[in-house]
């Protein structure tokens, strides 16, 4: 290429260059201009707020302690999901109060006993009867000696939780109520509780407004007895406590939701019948939620009701002309847990 036509050449180039980049520094002038409109001052989300006041923790179960040690028999022989470890803070306040806690596992009754004599056998010499969760149904017999053994002045204590698939089904009608309901067993003492004017509900309440950071989490309160000093206890997983007849409820949750029917409104969670108090849960005795809220005072006059009673020995009486079974503490598979 001559001489001439290079310079040319460059000449161009260097023109071309210039207009690009005064058009980009142009353009960048116009991008980086003000439009005449702030921008919009929008505060960063704060996810705190949808956490609620955390669930206050201390206090710990207790049990009044007497001249005259009580026996408290806990049922663990129709599938109950309890143990002496997972309600650990009852039975270490119980022991601790000098008294003495039996878990009962089953047993053989003589040959040609009734359905259920070896559990009524224990009763005879129990004071209290925890029936937590069960998996299965109490038999005819042994619904007749708990009632026996209530009315001869031994303390119930009846906990459940939401009906669980996999268990029978009865129809129970309940004293004083106008319809019988189907309710399935499985989780629930059903027909001990029919006996007595209470029934457990079908599903599990829930807060989505106050719920101690977890929505199937309800606060429930009430006022003297068993109640007393019961403002917020946190139960999780509860189920309603119906009543009729001459059970009434002693533990409200109030402006919360059924999981079965939507239903908003005040359910009670916790209902007695004399010696038989019935709770819809059984998480506030665990060791990981018994010192949530008021749950360690809930707890601890759950633990003085059981062995506050004054039962008659010998009841539920053995049947005429009955050997009996084998008594808490000479088989049956009883474990002891005492001071």
């Amino acid at each position: 290429m001559r001489p001439r036509e290079v310079a040319r050449a460059v000449g161009v180039v260097a023109v071309v260059a210039a207009v690009v980049v005064a058009a980009a520094f142009a353009g960048g002038l116009l991008l980086g201009s003000p439009t005449g409109s702030a921008a919009p001052d929008a505060p960063a989300y704060d996810a705190n707020e949808l956490v609620t006041e955390p669930v206050e923790e201390g206090g710990s179960v207790s049990a009044p302690a007497g001249d005259e040690s009580k026996t408290v028999v806990v049922d663990v022989s129709h599938g109950n999901a309890v143990s002496e470890n997972s309600i650990q803070p009852l039975v270490d306040a119980l022991v601790a109060a000098g008294h003495e806690v039996r878990l009962y596992g089953g047993g053989s009754a003589s040959i040609g006993a009734q359905p259920g004599a070896a559990f009524n056998e224990t009763l005879r010499s129990a004071d209290a009867l925890v029936v937590a969760s069960p998996g299965t149904a109490y038999t005819g017999n042994e619904v007749a000696g708990v009632e026996a053994f209530a009315d001869a002045g031994g303390r119930v204590l009846l906990a459940a939780e939401p009906p669980t698939t996999g268990g029978t089904t009865s129809t129970i009608s309940l004293p004083g109520l106008t319809s019988s309901a189907s309710t399935s067993v499985a989780g629930q003492p059903a027909n001990l509780a029919a006996a007595f004017g209470m029934s457990f509900g079908n599903g599990y309440l829930y807060d989505m407004a106050e719920n101690a950071n977890n929505f199937q989490s309800v606060y429930a309160g009430g006022e003297g007895g068993v109640a007393d000093g019961v403002d917020e206890a946190v139960l999780t997983d509860a189920t309603p406590v119906t009543t009729g007849g001459d059970a009434s409820a002693v533990l409200t949750a109030s402006e919360v939701s059924l999981s079965s029917t939507r239903d908003e409104g005040s359910y009670s969670v916790a209902a007695r019948n004399g010696n038989v108090l019935a709770v819809g849960d059984t998480d506030f005795l665990t060791s990981g939620t018994a010192t949530e809220g008021d749950n360690d005072a809930l707890a601890s006059n759950v633990a003085a009701f059981l062995v506050s009673g004054d039962k008659r020995a010998g009841a539920p009486a053995a049947p005429s002309g009955s050997a009996g079974g084998p008594s808490a503490g000479q088989g049956g598979g009883s474990t002891f847990v005492s001071a």
